[in-house]
């Protein structure tokens, strides 16, 4: 099965447990909608301030910024293929 390297999913539970200003507030493209993650399937998806600081994994899909899927803990999150975009 396919899956991220230790160190990507090590600085994906360090950045959401952590709430990391930096990557919930700033955004390349200009349009902040929280924290940008990566799937392994290639889709896009982000995680908003207000839910990383209530400890909810709830992941939007980033262009249509629909409900993707809902994680009960983080682990399962990352288990799923997401990680934090760099």
């Amino acid at each position: 099965m396919q899956s991220w390297r230790e160190d990507q999913k090590a600085l994906t539970r360090s950045i959401i447990r952590n709430v990391d200003v930096v990557a919930f507030c700033f955004s390349l493209t200009g349009i902040n909608k929280g924290c940008t993650l990566d799937h392994l399937d290639g889709r896009f998806g982000y995680i908003t301030l207000e839910d990383a600081l209530a400890d909810c994994f709830r992941v939007y899909d980033y262009e249509s910024e629909t409900l993707q899927e809902t994680y009960a803990t983080l682990e399962e999150l990352i288990e799923d293929g997401w990680k934090v975009s760099t």
